[in-house]
């Protein structure tokens, strides 16, 4: 079945509403009539069976017939503090990331980052991103759209105030990689926040700041990736070992 996303408001009404981009989407393009069904999203962890009832030109009307909580939430939460890259790759992490099933996105500013944009830009772009998170959840099979979080600075980002079992830094001077260094049975981890550079690296003095506040320096292996192919193969490898990716 198709799936669309639906304000959590809306399932408590006596005939819900779908609003918004979804609505020309399963008009103009799909063709659905009432009577189809399809597969509701509420954005917290609940998916619904539903009826189509009515369609209209803003909106269409829907009859709930079974929930359903989420089976393809990852059962640890993963929040990566990415620092910022080139605009169309940050757009294409949030798109791959949100797939593999990180929680939370974090653009951070460094010492390689590329120029800091204008506060208005910037938060256009944050807006663009929520919306790619959103729309990737339809095609993966997601319940849950990671949250983008505000941009912060370096020092913000590892002074943050998250819970987490543990923190770790990848970056290419690191000799062990994260299984040399963590023993992924010696405790229950649920809760990983991950710090990844920037096309230039990081800096000394920050890898330093990073482990000053409790980040583990971690490696990826001994060949140099690109910036965006590091985030993803951090995140793939913290499935792996920690959650639904083994």
């Amino acid at each position: 079945m198709r799936r669309f996303l639906i304000h959590p408001s809306e399932i408590k009404k006596q005939s819900p509403l779908i609003q918004g981009s979804d609505v020309l989407h399963i008009r103009k393009v799909l063709r659905l009539k009432p009577g189809d069904r399809i597969l509701l999203l509420d954005g917290e962890g609940n998916e619904y069976e539903a009826v189509i009832d009515g369609i209209f030109d803003d909106c269409i009307r829907v009859d709930i017939i079974k929930q359903y909580q989420s089976q393809t939430e990852p059962p640890i939460r993963i929040i990566v503090m990415q620092a910022f890259l080139k605009e169309k790759k940050m757009d294409m992490l949030i798109r791959a990331l949100t797939e593999v099933g990180i929680s939370a996105w974090m653009p951070v500013f460094t010492e390689h980052s590329i120029p800091r944009p204008d506060e208005k830009r910037q938060a256009s772009r944050t807006e663009r991103w929520k919306e790619i998170a959103k729309e990737s959840i339809k095609q993966c099979r997601r319940s849950v759209p990671p949250e983008i979080l505000s941009p912060a600075t370096f020092h913000q980002a590892i002074h943050a105030n998250m819970d987490a079992d543990l923190k770790i830094i990848f970056w290419e001077n690191e000799m062990l990689p994260l299984r040399g260094k963590i023993a992924p049975d010696s405790k229950k981890i649920s809760d990983i926040i991950i710090l990844l550079g920037p096309e230039g690296g990081f800096s000394r003095k920050e890898i330093d700041l990073a482990t000053s506040a409790d980040f583990v320096g971690a490696s990826l292996g001994p060949r140099i990736l690109k910036a965006e192919t590091a985030s993803i193969a951090a995140c793939v490898l913290i499935q792996h070992i920690y959650g639904d990716m083994g």
